[in-house]
């Protein structure tokens, strides 16, 4: 597996060695398991977010065109078309992959480097499996990503951060793995309008306004720079400010 040499234990932050179908800690010992051959198990708790996705994984497509013809502005295919515009080469993590559509983008667009998906639920990484090619899957939590320090050049996440309670946490782990003037670019909901304030209460997500993801980004040293809005949605533009 090309990414083990980027990879450490979410539990000691040690190197993990790979030993047949699993990758063992060099420093605590702790043992993970790798699925269909893309996919490794590095979750360390069962935190889920809609149960129901786990079940039914491949009702996750349909759900989000739903939700975005409800909340959203424009195609969803647009929006992740935006997303991902002109990324072309690098490291780089979607977080909160789910079903690895926009891994899929750009593997067909012919991304060059390596492309890693990074969420919660294994239904969900399976079904993005199926879906691309040579991307490869991590089973983690966006505040604890098993990827040793400054080793990403780009960072996206797709409708995903506004449901975590400690967004400083996701931020700074972000910050973390991010080379130096490397790029994020993250899709979220705002409570801005009253749309924004609805879908967060009716969803029991922890959405913010627009002002206060900009100002806990630039906190940080996160240089966010462009703002893109699809109705109760912003996608935030951004590089990792150089320490030199």
């Amino acid at each position: 597996m090309e990414i083990i040499n980027i990879l450490r234990c979410p539990v000691c932050r040690s190197d993990l060695e790979r030993q047949d179908k699993i990758l063992q800690c060099n420093g605590c010992g702790n043992k993970y398991g790798i699925i269909d051959n893309r996919i490794v198990d590095l979750i360390v708790d069962q935190r889920e977010w809609v149960k129901i996705f786990e079940m039914f994984p491949r009702i996750y497509d349909p759900w989000s065109q739903i939700g975005w013809r409800l909340t959203g502005r424009g195609s969803l295919e647009g929006f992740y078309s935006d997303l991902i515009k002109d990324l072309g080469e690098g490291v780089l993590i979607d977080v909160g992959c789910g079903t690895g559509t926009m891994i899929s983008m750009l593997e067909k667009r012919g991304f060059r480097g390596t492309l890693i998906g990074i969420d919660i639920s294994k239904s969900m990484l399976k079904v993005a499996v199926k879906k691309t090619r040579k991307a490869v899957f991590i089973r983690a939590s966006m505040d604890n990503i098993p990827l040793k320090d400054a080793t990403v050049d780009h960072y996206i996440s797709s409708l995903t951060i506004h449901i975590a309670e400690d967004k400083r946490k996701v931020f700074e782990e972000m910050k973390r793995v991010l080379k130096d003037m490397g790029t994020f670019r993250i899709a979220v909901a705002a409570t801005n309008s009253f749309r924004g304030k609805l879908f967060s209460l009716l969803l029991g997500v922890r959405s913010v306004d627009e002002n206060a993801y900009i100002v806990l980004l630039r906190s940080l040293g996160l240089n966010a720079h462009k703002i893109a809005r699809y109705g109760i949605f912003i996608s935030i533009y951004g590089t990792k400010q150089s320490n030199k």
